[in-house]
C-alpha cells in the first residue's frame, strides 16, 4: 500500500471533505450507517491498525488507501505525518475517510486531527462510533452501571496513572465503574494503588480483549489477586480493564440465529485466581 512518502506529488485544487470516521470496536458490523456511507464515498482511506482485515472489503476498489495505525512498541506513522496526509489529499480535492477504531473523540487523537483541518480552513466533519468502552461490557456481559449499584463511570489512560494520593482515594471511592484503556501493562499497578487507598480486595475486575471481534477473551478476577499479578493477558490484542460492583451482575447475550450463549461462538470468559495467573474456561 502507498505509504505517506509516496503521495507527495498531488497537485493542490480546490478543498475536499475530510470525514473523521470512528469505526468502532474492530469488527465492520459496528461501524455506523453514516461511518459506512462516508466509506463508500471516500476517494482516499486513513485507516487504524486495530481494524480487522475484512474492514478492506467496504473499502471502494478506487480509493486510495494508507495504513497509518499506531500499536504500542512497534515503529508506526508519527501523528504528525498523518496530519500532513490528510491536509495534503483533502487540499487537493478529495473526499477523504480518516477511519479511527472505536470513537475519534476516545482516546483516539481525533481531537488533534479536527483542530488541525479546522486551522488549515478545511471542511471536515466528526462520526462517531461505538467506544471500546460500551462494546467491551457488552461484549463481556456486564453493565457499566446498573441501579443502586453503579451510577457513575470513570474513565482512564492506562499508560498515565494518577500521580496524587488524593487522585487515587478519590478513583477508590467512587463508587461506580471504573474503565480502563489501554491498561493492561499497568493492571496490577493500578490494582495496588486502589488496594492501598482503600479499596476493597474483593472488587470485581474484568479484562476484556479483542471486544466484539473474533477470539474475544474476558478474564474475570478481583482487585487482590489483580494487585498479586494473577491477571495478565490470554492474546496480543487490545485489552480494556474494568473495575466495579457492576461486573457482579453478568449476563450472557444469545445469538439469534443459533440461540446460544454469544460467548460459545465469538469468545470465552474465564477466571483468574491466586494460583500463578492460572484460568479456567466457564460455561456461557
Amino acid at each position: 500500500m502507498p505509504g505517506p512518502t509516496q503521495v507527495e506529488a498531488i497537485p493542490r485544487g480546490l478543498p475536499g471533505f475530510v470525514s473523521l470516521v470512528g469505526a468502532g470496536p474492530g469488527c465492520p458490523d459496528l461501524i455506523t450507517v453514516r461511518g459506512l456511507r462516508a466509506l463508500e464515498r471516500a476517494e482516499v482511506i486513513l485507516y487504524d491498525a486495530l481494524l480487522d482485515p475484512s474492514f478492506q472489503d467496504l473499502f471502494p476498489a478506487s480509493a486510495l488507501v494508507i495504513a497509518v495505525g499506531k500499536r504500542c512498541g512497534q515503529a508506526s506513522v508519527l501523528q504528525s505525518e498523518i496530519h500532513q496526509l490528510l491536509l495534503l489529499h483533502a487540499r487537493a480535492g478529495r473526499r477523504v475517510v480518516r477511519l479511527k477504531g472505536g470513537d475519534p473523540l476516545v482516546f483516539g487523537r481525533g481531537g488533534e486531527e479536527a483542530l488541525a483541518l479546522e486551522a488549515a480552513g478545511l471542511p471536515f466533519e466528526v462520526v462517531p462510533g461505538v467506544s471500546a468502552l460500551l462494546a467491551g461490557a457488552a461484549g463481556a456481559g456486564f453493565p457499566l452501571t446498573h441501579r443502586a449499584v453503579s451510577r457513575r463511570i470513570t474513565v482512564l489512560e492506562g499508560h498515565h496513572l494518577p500521580e496524587t494520593s488524593a487522585a487515587w482515594r478519590d478513583l477508590a471511592a467512587s463508587g461506580g465503574t471504573l474503565a480502563v484503556y489501554m491498561g493492561t501493562r499497568t493492571l496490577q499497578a493500578l490494582a495496588g494503588k486502589l488496594l492501598e487507598h482503600g479499596a476493597a480486595p474483593n472488587l470485581p475486575v474484568a479484562l476484556v480483549e479483542k471486544a466484539q471481534c473474533p477470539g474475544q477473551t474476558s478474564t474475570f478476577s478481583t482487585l487482590a489477586h489483580a494487585a498479586a499479578g494473577a491477571l495478565q493477558p490470554a492474546t496480543d490484542g487490545p485489552g480494556l480493564v474494568f473495575i466495579g460492583e457492576s461486573l457482579h451482575h453478568r449476563f450472557h447475550p444469545t445469538l439469534e440465529s443459533t440461540h446460544e450463549p454469544v460467548a460459545a461462538v465469538s469468545g470465552s470468559a474465564r477466571e483468574a485466581g491466586a494460583g500463578g495467573g492460572r484460568r479456567q474456561r466457564r460455561a456461557g
